[in-house]
């Protein structure tokens, strides 16, 4: 069991393995809590309700969100949301003390727009072009560095590969091939900087080097320049539709 303090009050946290005090009533989901209702959160620990309300925020199409507030952290009532028991430095925000960028880089599900971004960036289209594409921004400079963040995400990456997938089947690429053919030029390349590359690319497959650098660093270039415009022709692709001006 563990306490934490809220304005001078100690507030009880259950772990799993925690007896429940006799006739304490627990909602499965939290999402349907009322304030003071004890939930069982996603880490599958019991927690009190302190807080269940709506904020507003100025841009969206869901202007009004509502929130469940512990005493560990605040949590915004969406399914796609998970509520965990870590004690958070700023239990009043969604980020707790994350910045912006983290939580960019920490979500884990793909927004509307950003599932539109990824199908303009598989139809070959540079980051800049699709975030122009996929979100309500006419400014190059934004989408530039905004769409350099997305492409610093584990999610665009993994979402990137999947959307890849059926354009590597019908033109025949599969792993064998790519590591035969980039053993090959590592082994024959006439010029050395070229076998190097090879090699560092090798090495980087098979996680030789070191992974705390950044991993993803040009998607549209590592991904997309192997194919050239008449292969993506040839490859039946579903209809892409732009991005909801609300971002998500």
């Amino acid at each position: 069991m563990r306490y934490y303090k809220v304005n001078g009050i100690e507030h009880k946290v259950y772990d799993p393995e925690d007896q429940l005090p006799n006739g304490l009533v627990v909602i499965e989901n939290w999402r349907d809590s009322r304030t003071g209702d004890w939930v069982k959160a996603d880490d599958d620990c019991i927690i009190q309700v302190l807080r269940k309300g709506n904020m507003t925020r100025k841009y969206g199409r869901n202007k009004v969100r509502e929130y469940v507030g512990t005493c560990t952290g605040t949590f915004p009532v969406n399914s796609n949301v998970k509520m965990d028991t870590s004690r958070r430095a700023n239990i009043y925000t969604f980020g707790g003390s994350k910045s912006s960028e983290d939580i960019l880089l920490d979500r884990t599900t793909l927004t509307r727009c950003e599932l539109v971004f990824v199908q303009f960036l598989a139809s070959g289209m540079s980051p800049q072009e699709s975030y122009l594409k996929a979100y309500p921004t006419k400014n190059r400079n934004y989408a530039h560095v905004k769409s350099s963040q997305l492409m610093r995400t584990e999610r665009i990456y993994t979402a990137m590969k999947e959307e890849l997938k059926p354009v590597c089947a019908e033109l025949g690429i599969d792993p064998k091939s790519v590591l035969e053919d980039i053993q090959t030029t590592a082994k024959h390349a006439e010029k050395e900087d070229v076998r190097l590359r090879a090699l560092f690319k090798l090495a980087d497959i098979l996680d030789l080097e070191d992974k705390n650098q950044t991993r993803i660093t040009q998607v549209s270039g590592a991904l997309f320049q192997g194919f050239t415009p008449e292969q993506l022709e040839q490859v039946e692709r579903p209809e892409i539709t732009e991005g909801t001006k609300d971002g998500k």
